[in-house]
């Protein structure tokens, strides 16, 4: 699988309910609007979802009175069949300082294999609905400025024994096994054998991907029952994408001071 540049964008998961939902733009004219300037600015869009390789495509219309949405991609693109079959397809590209992302229903490959005005290249056209809101967020980058440059990797996911409670937790330790992180008295207990899904581990503002993590072991700082712990997790279900996107950032010595002995066992 080919690696994936830093400029690529990156499809993540959808909070709702949650941190997205001052992101979203709803008004049918902005949605447009933003659509048209991702079109002009005739930058990579992927097409997938937060487990698979993305697909890399252009979007060169966007048909408002038709209600559709037509990319383009190099013919014998890798992926391609597989992203069709997906049950669920987002787009995501990086405009500007943002980075847009909306879902993509009823994607398919249109009759023409050639998309008109682009080149003499075989190009495969796709055709989806106009999506009905995208999500506007600024780039990790720059959040990142903003947080301070010094930070270490973090992980974010739902307690999974309360979902609607989003922790975001500091890696005390990260290897191509598992990773350690602290949990701070005040938030929810993780024991061992429990079972986290749909983590976002962030290495820093250009590397994250998602995983699953499995406890292994919990170590308290001390005695007091009111102190916080340290949770050693392996890695559980990383789809391959997120596994190079780990090895990249161990091998350019991206990995934290450790602050424990992380066993798996």
């Amino acid at each position: 699988m080919p690696q994936r540049d830093r400029a690529t964008p990156v499809i993540d998961h959808v909070d709702v309910a949650g941190a997205w939902a001052r992101f979203r733009v709803d008004e049918t004219r902005k949605c447009l609007a933003l659509l048209r300037e991702l079109r002009n600015g005739d930058v990579s869009v992927a097409l997938g979802s937060p487990r698979s390789a993305p697909v890399l495509a252009t979007l060169w219309a966007v048909d408002d009175l038709a209600g559709r949405l037509h990319f383009s991609a190099a013919a014998g693109t890798p992926g391609l069949q597989a992203l069709l079959a997906l049950p669920e397809i987002w787009a995501a590209a990086n405009l500007h300082s943002t980075k847009l992302q909306f879902g993509v229903h009823g994607l398919a490959v249109a009759e023409s294999a050639r998309a008109p005005g682009l080149g003499g290249d075989a190009r495969i056209r796709l055709e989806a609905a106009l999506p009905s809101h995208v999500y506007s967020l600024p780039r990790r980058q720059a959040l990142r400025q903003r947080q301070g440059r010094h930070q270490a990797p973090r992980l974010r996911f739902r307690h999974p024994l309360a979902p609607a409670t989003v922790l975001s937790l500091a890696a005390l330790d990260i290897s191509s096994q598992g990773c350690a992180m602290w949990k701070p008295a005040s938030e929810l207990p993780l024991a061992p054998g429990v079972q986290i899904g749909g983590v976002e581990v962030q290495l820093d503002g250009d590397s994250f991907f998602f995983t699953d993590l499995l406890v292994q072991h919990v170590t308290r700082a001390s005695d007091d029952p009111d102190a916080g712990a340290r949770v050693g997790c392996s890695w559980l279900n990383t789809p391959e994408s997120g596994r190079e996107t780990l090895q990249r950032w161990l091998q350019a010595g991206g990995a934290p001071t450790s602050l424990l002995t992380l066993r798996l066992d």
